[in-house]
C-alpha cells in the first residue's frame, strides 16, 4: 500500500536580458590588463523609464548631456582622447538600438585600443556616472552583486511547491514540484485511522522531496539566501524537515498563496532580503570594531586595508557606499599607495610610471583578484511616507545610517583578515 508522494518535478528557465554571472563577469573585468596610456570607459546608468515618458530614459539623457563634456577634459588627437571618442560613439550606438526594455540598470566598461566593450544590463538601477581609468570601475557592478544577491523562495502548502531563483528582482527560474494523492492506498482500501496515518506519512515524504530539492538547487548554484512562503503548517514542516546547512540560510518567512504571481512573490519576499542585508553589513562593522586592534582578526583605514590586500591577507573588504580617497599605483609591479603620487617610488622603480588611481575602485578590483568577500554597507537611511513629505533644508546633513557612521569612524572602510602576519600588525588610528 505505498504512497507516492510527488507526481512530477518540472524545471522552468526564465529568459530575462539581464547579465547572468555577475560574479563572473566582475573576475573577467578585474582581470583586464591596465591601459595607462589610453583608459578603460567604465559607463553605469540609471535606465529606469521616465515616469511621464515610458519610453524614454533619463539614463540616456544623462549620456547625452555628459558625454561630449567628460571628452573635452582630454587633449585631441592623444592615444586617451581617441580611444574614449571612440568607446563613447559605440555606446552610443548600443543605447540606440540594443537594449532591453525590461533593463533598469547598464554598466558598460570599454576601451577600443585593447579590444573591449562589454555592457553589462542589469534589472536594478545603478547611479549614472562616467569614469575613465587605467582599469575598469568595478565598484558600482560589485555593489549590485553584493547588495541585490540571487534567492530562493520556496513557496508551498500540502500538495504542491514551487522554488522560485530571484535575481537582480527578477525571477531567473524556478521549479514546481506537485505532489500525488496523498492519505489513500492504490487500491482504495483502507480505514480512515489507516488513511490518516497515510496521509502524515504522504506529507512528509513530499516535505523531504521539496527541501532535498531546495538543498540541490541552493548548492548547486552556491545561493546562500532563502525564504519559505505559504502557509504556516508547510512552512513550518518544511523549515523541521530542511537539512541545518540550508536551514541556516532562511532569512524570513511569508504568507502567500500557492498561486501567487511573480510579481507577488518578488514584492512580499524582496523586503525580507533588504532587511537581511542590513543586517548582515550592521554585523560585518561590528567585526571590524572588535577584532581592529595589534594582532587582531581585522584592520580599518585605507592605508591598512590596502596593505592587506596587497599581502593577500583579506576575506572580506568592507567599506562604505560613499566611500572615496585618493591614491596612486604602479601597475608593472603591482604596487598601490594612498594618497598623492610620490616624487620618489618608494622600491626603487621609475617614478615615471606612477599613475592616480581611485582607491575605492582599485580596494574592490584587489579584493576580487584575491578572491576576498566584499561587503558594500549603505549609507542612506530608507526614507518612508512621512519623510517624503518633508524637504529638507539645503544645507541640512543627509542622515546616514548606523552601519555607515560606525564605519566612518573607523575610516570608512577595513577589513577582515584571513590571517594576521605577526602580532605586531596594527590597525590604522581609529
Amino acid at each position: 500500500m505505498a504512497t507516492d508522494p510527488v507526481q512530477q518535478v518540472e524545471q522552468h528557465h526564465d529568459d530575462t536580458p539581464f547579465v547572468a554571472d555577475l560574479a563572473g563577469a566582475l573576475r573577467r573585468l578585474a582581470a583586464l590588463p591596465a591601459s595607462t596610456e589610453a583608459p578603460y570607459l567604465t559607463l553605469s546608468l540609471d535606465w529606469q523609464p521616465d515616469g511621464f515618458r515610458p519610453n524614454r530614459r533619463a539614463g540616456r539623457e544623462w549620456f547625452d548631456q555628459n558625454g561630449a563634456e567628460f571628452l573635452a577634459d582630454y587633449k585631441p588627437h592623444t592615444p586617451a582622447h581617441d580611444s574614449l571618442s571612440d568607446d563613447l560613439a559605440r555606446v552610443r550606438e548600443y543605447l540606440d538600438g540594443e537594449v532591453d526594455p525590461a533593463v533598469q540598470g547598464l554598466v558598460v566598461v570599454a576601451c577600443s585600443v585593447a579590444g573591449v566593450f562589454e555592457p553589462l544590463p542589469l534589472g536594478v538601477p545603478v547611479p549614472s556616472r562616467m569614469v575613465a581609468g587605467p582599469t575598469p570601475a568595478l565598484h558600482a557592478l560589485a555593489h549590485v552583486a553584493e547588495d541585490a544577491p540571487p534567492y530562493v523562495v520556496l513557496l508551498a502548502d500540502g500538495r504542491e511547491a514551487s522554488l522560485t531563483v530571484v535575481d537582480q528582482a527578477r525571477r531567473e527560474r524556478h521549479v514546481d514540484v506537485e505532489g500525488g494523492a496523498g492519505g489513500r492506498s492504490r487500491d482504495g482500501s483502507g480505514t480512515r485511522s489507516r488513511n490518516d496515518g497515510r496521509s502524515q506519512e504522504h506529507a512528509d515524504a513530499f516535505a523531504r522531496t521539496v527541501v532535498e530539492e531546495v538543498r540541490l538547487l541552493m548548492d548547486r548554484e552556491r545561493i546562500g539566501v532563502l525564504v519559505l512562503a505559504g502557509d504556516e503548517r508547510a512552512t513550518t514542516l518544511l523549515t523541521d524537515t530542511l537539512h541545518q546547512s540550508v536551514r541556516d540560510r532562511i532569512v524570513g518567512s511569508v504568507r502567500l498563496d500557492i498561486r501567487a504571481s511573480e510579481r507577488d512573490i518578488v514584492e512580499a519576499t524582496l523586503p525580507l532580503v533588504e532587511q537581511a542585508e542590513r543586517e548582515r553589513e550592521a554585523a560585518a562593522v561590528g567585526s571590524l570594531e572588535n577584532g581592529a586592534g595589534p594582532g587582531g582578526g581585522a584592520v580599518v583605514g585605507i592605508e591598512e586595508t590596502l596593505t592587506a590586500l596587497q599581502a593577500g591577507q583579506v576575506l572580506t573588504l568592507i567599506m562604505n557606499d560613499d566611500f572615496a580617497a585618493k591614491g596612486w599605483a604602479d601597475f608593472a609591479l603591482p604596487l598601490y599607495g594612498a594618497g598623492d603620487a610620490p616624487a620618489e617610488h618608494p622600491a626603487a622603480g621609475d617614478p615615471g610610471v606612477i599613475v592616480p588611481v581611485g582607491l575605492e575602485e582599485e580596494l574592490v578590483r584587489l579584493a576580487i583578484l584575491s578572491d576576498a568577500a566584499i561587503e558594500i554597507v549603505r549609507t542612506a537611511v530608507p526614507v518612508g511616507a512621512e519623510e517624503q513629505a518633508h524637504i529638507p533644508d539645503a544645507d541640512a546633513a543627509v542622515p546616514r545610517s548606523e552601519a555607515g557612521r560606525r564605519l566612518d569612524a573607523l575610516g570608512g572602510v577595513g577589513a577582515l583578515l584571513r590571517f594576521v602576519l605577526d602580532t605586531d600588525q596594527s590597525t590604522a588610528e581609529m
